[in-house]
């Protein structure tokens, strides 16, 4: 802080005094949510005056600061066309593997329907 900070008088007494948790947590009760004593503003204020006069925020009852979050890397995510591009070529890779196959298969299905569709009589 590079300016000389001036605190409300009411900020100041609130250095000085002990405050419940309830005074800085939002507390479920009956049913309902109900909103801190201090704003998460008048907190940021109360805790630089503490600092600033010497006063350990803890001992007020402020709750200690919580550490930064730790960022998870995601990989990005792209077009579906893209992710799904290795699972499609297995599958043509897999399927060229077999087409061989698959030929001598359909070769001779298409040779026994045309002996179904031929005639038992010559004429």
């Amino acid at each position: 802080m590079a300016t000389i900070r001036a605190f409300s008088a009411a900020i100041m007494r609130h250095t000085k005094a002990e405050h419940a948790e309830t005074c800085f947590k939002p507390v479920f009760v009956n049913g309902h949510w109900r909103s801190p004593g201090f704003s998460l503003r008048r907190q940021a204020e109360l805790r630089k005056a503490c600092t600033l006069n010497g006063v350990d925020p803890l001992s007020i009852g402020m709750p200690p600061v919580a550490a930064p979050k730790i960022m998870q890397k995601k990989p990005p995510k792209g077009h579906k066309q893209q992710r799904q591009y290795a699972d499609k070529q297995a599958v043509i890779a897999k399927n060229m593997k077999d087409m061989p196959d698959k030929i001598r298969k359909w070769k001779e299905a298409l040779a026994k329907e045309k002996l179904k569709a031929k005639p038992i009589l010559p004429f």
